[in-house]
């Protein structure tokens, strides 16, 4: 843990009180210039910590930020050691951003953000991603196996989305097909994965997807284009965590993504996954298809592809990569 790190750590454990630089400079074994310099830092990244002559320091309240420090907090060890998270208040779009840099850096660098300006969503859509409500977070990964499975990384991500949700809210998250989170009948996730091909040997160089989740409403309310169906995982006076909620769901999302990719060849997320369809059994049809033909969902398959019979008794398998669906 970094001299930052425990400095945070303490004003944290004494958040009611003020502790002097003496104080903490005693318990951690460093000089007072060195205690000035991590509450700086801090502040640099956006805590507010009140300082007082012979008082010391307080963190005050309002303290939500998404930060490496605060994240790593509650990361496992043997991930933290694994992973390269950077943090951002605003960025274009994770995913844009590590797009870019994808061919230099090693995998597992991980991109996280409290807003993004040009976030992006499935089929070109736009995906809103207003500041300090959200998380907005990429992975850089690199596939061992064939192209033709990149489209479960973004299975596998929802499953780990969803299941963050129920750990930390106490809560039952279901999984629209074959990327959006729902939670008390509204969006709270969408993920995007983007990857690049290697044509001569048909795998992948990289693979990123881009995780967006609402975890407060924004102030004054989502758009009016999407405020029938987004939703947020808290309420916005709720205190549940206090300032840590944010980076407790990235901890635990990096985790479960770390764990689940890891034994990806297993697919042992696929069983969540159809336990949390909320398709199945119901009518759908294809959003680019004009006559909206009505659908009914059978299963998903174990490459994740949806199952669904036709008017006419015709069954076919649908990929994620050619088709969106809405319910009818």
């Amino acid at each position: 843990m970094s001299v930052k790190e425990e400095v945070l750590k303490l004003l944290k454990e004494n958040k009611d009180s003020y502790i002097s630089g003496m104080q903490i400079a005693g318990k951690l074994n460093i000089s007072r210039t060195a205690v000035w310099k991590a509450v700086k830092s801090l502040n640099d990244e956006g805590y507010r910590i009140t300082g007082i002559n012979k008082l010391g320091y307080k963190l005050d309240t309002g303290n939500d930020i998404i930060s490496v420090d605060g994240i790593n907090e509650f990361l496992r060890e043997d991930v933290r050691s694994k992973v390269c998270i950077e943090a951002y208040k605003t960025i274009t779009s994770t995913n844009t951003e590590l797009k870019k840099r994808a061919a230099d850096e090693k995998e597992w660098l991980i991109l996280v953000a409290e807003e993004q300006t040009l976030g992006r969503g499935r089929m070109n859509r736009k995906f809103y991603s207003p500041k300090g409500t959200g998380i907005y977070i990429s992975f850089l990964l690199r596939p061992e196996f064939p192209a033709n499975e990149a489209l479960m990384i973004t299975t596998m991500c929802a499953v780990a989305v969803a299941e963050t949700i129920d750990d930390l809210l106490d809560a039952k998250t279901q999984i629209k097909w074959v990327n959006d989170i729902f939670y008390r009948g509204k969006k709270v996730c969408g993920i995007l994965t983007e990857a690049s091909i290697n044509v001569e040997n048909l795998k992948l160089d990289y693979a990123i997807p881009g995780i967006g989740i609402n975890v407060k409403a924004p102030e004054g309310g989502f758009p009016d284009e999407i405020k029938e169906i987004a939703g947020a995982l808290v309420d916005n006076d709720s205190t549940l965590y206090g300032d840590e909620l944010r980076n407790r769901i990235c901890a635990r999302l990096i985790e479960k993504i770390y764990d689940y990719y890891n034994d990806f060849k297993n697919k042992s997320f696929m069983t969540v996954y159809k336990e949390k369809s909320m398709l199945i059994g119901q009518t759908v049809y294809i959003v680019s298809d004009d006559t909206k033909e009505p659908l009914k969902v059978l299963d998903v398959s174990d490459n994740a592809e949806l199952i669904v019979e036709h008017k006419d008794g015709r069954i076919e398998k649908l990929s994620s990569g050619e088709v969106s669906v809405r319910p009818l």
